[in-house]
């Protein structure tokens, strides 16, 4: 009976510790169920803010990317690129064309005057980059940003729950190795353009004459040998070209004759859209042929010799993200063999400039000039309206096309400037050096 009482006893002992064994395991796998719970939250936390991070900084990499490739981009459009844009001559009334008149003397030269064989263009597009130069160079910028990006960055430890002992220890931001900045492979920078040009001109009155105006059109080719601006200092740039064109009457054919131009200009930017340039051009020009009326002109020689001294000082004002308003004011000084073509003029140009496309502008253009003759009894007021269209067709070719009226009188005989003309010329880069 005893022994049956302690196999009771027995029994229920090992009962009892069984179950609480079993309590504890299912304790025990409740706070490890818990547990993973809390380490998965956690784990997925950290990933989210690791994505969120990555895409924060790759967010940043690619703005600070667009903005230097904008950057590049107006750099490269930048010209003043100093670099690869040649710059367009300016030109005003002093090409030839004189007074026609029915009793020409044997002895008086070809007729010279007020016509142009190269009309006023739109300031060059390298004085617009000059004027528009950056001063933020965004690709250092980009390079300091990516570098201290890619450094790694120490993160501060936190504990978790005492009671777990576990502890949370987040991982650096690893980004993914980008790739080697390349150094840019040193371009061939040019200092000097030769550019052929071929152009038409178109007029009422070729010869500015008051009692016959005499319709008739110009052919004009040449070539130009122009440096870029080269500088001097940080706003002062040094400018040189050597123009040669024949020109070429339709139906006055005796009186066809060539142009020889020398040029050496010093520009100044004054600020950001004023510049000033101050400038000294040499023309000659020769008779193209001998005339059989006229028996002292022979093919060869030189009748004018012509020295200028210039002062100009432009700005450029921005209306619209498009349209821009372009001022000019220029006063030149000529001295010239003859001495008759001796003068002061002041000249005031305005030009209203919308660019339709990126390679397509087009404008409204108004020019006086006042001319002063100094060794004769004569001034000259002259005025030009006219609208132009320009078109870059490629990197190394571009067209220009202008229309419009010539007004204005002279306190000389038999002179007029009234007439309608017509232009287009097409320029053509042959080469740089």
């Amino acid at each position: 009976m005893r022994l049956k009482n302690w196999k009771n006893l027995f029994f229920c002992i090992l009962l009892a510790s069984s179950g609480g064994s079993w309590c504890c395991i299912r304790v025990d796998a409740a706070e490890s169920a818990n547990t993973e719970i809390w380490r998965y939250k956690n784990l997925a936390s950290t990933q989210v803010t690791d994505q969120l991070c990555q895409k924060l900084q790759q967010g940043v990499i690619n703005s600070l990317c667009q903005q230097s490739s904008e950057s590049q981009t107006l750099d490269s459009q930048i010209p003043l690129n100093l670099v690869q844009q040649t710059p367009e001559t300016r030109q005003t009334d002093q090409d030839p064309t004189e007074e026609f008149r029915n009793t020409q003397k044997q002895n008086d030269p070809p007729p010279l005057e007020s016509q142009p064989s190269i009309l006023p263009t739109s300031p060059s597009d390298s004085k617009e980059e000059l004027l528009n130069t950056p001063d933020i160079n965004y690709s250092q910028r980009l390079e300091r940003l990516i570098e201290l990006l890619r450094s790694p960055k120490s993160s501060p430890e936190s504990d978790s729950d005492r009671e777990l002992g576990l502890r949370i220890r987040l991982r650096p931001l690893e980004l993914p190795p980008l790739p080697p900045i390349e150094q840019p492979v040193p371009k061939f920078q040019p200092i000097g353009y030769l550019q052929g040009r071929v152009g038409y001109f178109q007029t009422t009155n070729i010869f500015s004459s008051d009692d016959n105006p005499i319709e008739d059109g110009l052919i004009i080719s040449g070539l130009t040998l122009t440096s870029t601006y080269l500088p001097l200092g940080p706003k002062t740039f040094l400018n040189g070209s050597i123009d040669g064109n024949l020109i070429r009457y339709i139906n006055q054919s005796q009186y066809h004759y060539n142009q020889l131009r020398f040029n050496l200009s010093v520009y100044q930017q004054l600020s950001q859209r004023m510049y000033g340039e101050l400038s000294w051009s040499n023309q000659q020009l020769f008779y193209a042929n001998s005339s059989d009326r006229l028996d002292s002109f022979k093919a060869g020689d030189r009748f004018l010799n012509e020295n200028s001294l210039q002062l100009s000082l432009g700005r450029r004002d921005p209306l619209t993200p498009k349209l821009t308003l372009d001022t000019l004011y220029e006063l030149s000084v000529n001295f010239a063999e003859p001495q008759s073509r001796d003068r002061i003029i002041n000249s005031f140009w305005v030009s209203l400039n919308y660019y339709l496309q990126e390679p397509l502008q087009v404008g409204i253009d108004y020019q006086v000039n006042f001319s002063d003759f100094t060794q004769r009894d004569r001034e000259d007021q002259f005025h030009r309206i006219f609208g132009h269209l320009n078109y870059r067709i490629s990197d190394t070719t571009y067209m220009n096309v202008q229309a419009g009226m010539s007004l204005g009188s002279s306190t000389a005989e038999n002179i007029d400037f009234d007439g309608w003309f017509f232009s287009i010329n097409y320029y053509l880069q042959l080469g740089q050096f």
